[in-house]
Parts: C-alpha cells; sequence; structure tokens
C-alpha cells in the first residue's frame, strides 16, 4: 500500500489538500503536516507521530513545501530507508499526478510527476507575447 505525506509550515498541506479534493475527490492513505500551526509543536515529534500510523514497511512519498526548509530537513533524515521517496517544492499538478497513478512503478510515478509539475509552471505573459508574434509573422 502507498501512503501520502503532505508537509508544510503553516496550514499550506492542509490548503493544496483541500483542493486535490475538490478536483479529484477524497484520496485514500492521506497524512497532512501543518507545522508551526500550534504553540510548541516539534517538527520531530510531527514526523514521528505520522510514521508510527503508517504500517512498517508500507510506501511512503512525503511532499514537502520548500528545499532547506525545517520541514524537509526533518524529512531527509528518513530518506535512506527503501521504502521512504521524498520530493520537495510541493504544488497542485504535482500531487494530482502522484494520485493518477498509482499502479506506476514508484520512482517512475515521481520522476514523471515532477517533470510535468515543472513544465506545468508556465510565464502566461510570455506565452501570449509568444502567440501574438506568432499571429504577426
Amino acid at each position: 500500500m502507498r501512503h501520502f505525506i503532505l508537509a508544510s509550515h503553516g496550514t499550506f498541506s492542509q490548503g493544496i489538500y483541500s483542493s486535490v479534493k475538490i478536483i479529484m475527490g477524497e484520496q485514500e492513505n492521506v497524512h497532512i503536516i501543518t507545522a508551526y500551526v500550534e504553540e510548541g509543536q516539534d517538527i520531530k515529534d510531527l514526523v514521528s507521530k505520522t510514521l508510527k500510523e503508517i504500517p512498517q514497511g508500507e510506501e511512503i512519498i512525503v511532499c514537502t513545501d520548500v528545499f532547506g526548509g525545517s520541514v524537509n530537513n526533518e524529512w531527509m533524515v528518513h530518506v535512506n530507508h527503501a521504502n521512504v521517496h521524498l520530493i520537495t517544492g510541493m504544488n497542485l499538478p504535482l500531487l494530482m499526478n502522484l494520485f493518477m497513478q498509482e499502479e506506476q512503478d514508484i520512482q517512475t510515478l515521481i520522476r514523471q510527476g515532477v517533470k510535468e509539475a515543472r513544465e506545468g509552471m508556465i510565464y502566461c505573459n510570455d506565452r501570449i507575447a509568444e502567440s501574438q508574434e506568432e499571429e504577426e509573422f
């Protein structure tokens, strides 16, 4: 079984998952970590608690908000486990790709999801300018 952990500073992970649910419906095995929302929260404790909820040896895909941040750094400690896969720079296209492709090999799934999420980042002003230049030509 595959588990997804969405982890962020503040409520970003909760909000982005809310968007996923609007578009795709409720997803199975999703765990949300909202760090630093409550006074005295420790990211290590939140990570530890979440890992205890997941049966030993099951596949885990962790998506965090920003590389080098405390949330991502805490998850970096766990990537030496063969069943833990960590992605940072979480965005909606990435999550949608991950949730849609359940049967695929996990590393192929992640690499494809990251590739498509990158390609989905477009500066629309440039796209419009390019389109207008083509029309004028």
